[in-house]
């Protein structure tokens, strides 16, 4: 299992239509082969700042999989007109 970190700076009075975005997005990304769960949070003391936690069965699930597919274009259509910067993306594994 690999659980993906993804940070998003979201545009300064834009959090509420970026979240809803995200509900939108969220079917492209969470029925998508491999991933296993997906969920975002809101940082408390960055209010413009979001995180998703995605599970991924394998690496290349997430990589070779989601990131070359059209739902990730249509993932990423719906969500980049709120970025301010481009997202950070981490991969947790177990040692």
């Amino acid at each position: 299992m690999v659980t993906e970190l993804a940070t998003f700076r979201v545009r300064a009075g834009q959090e509420d239509a970026f979240y809803h975005s995200y509900l939108a997005a969220r079917p492209h990304l969470a029925q998508f082969p491999g991933c296993e769960s997906a969920t975002i949070y809101r940082v408390h003391e960055a209010p413009s700042t979001f995180v998703l936690c995605a599970q991924w069965r394998t690496l290349e699930d997430h990589l070779e999989g989601f990131r070359a597919s059209e739902a990730y274009a249509e993932w990423r259509k719906l969500l980049s007109p709120f970025f301010d910067g481009d997202p950070s993306v981490v991969h947790l594994v177990n040692p």
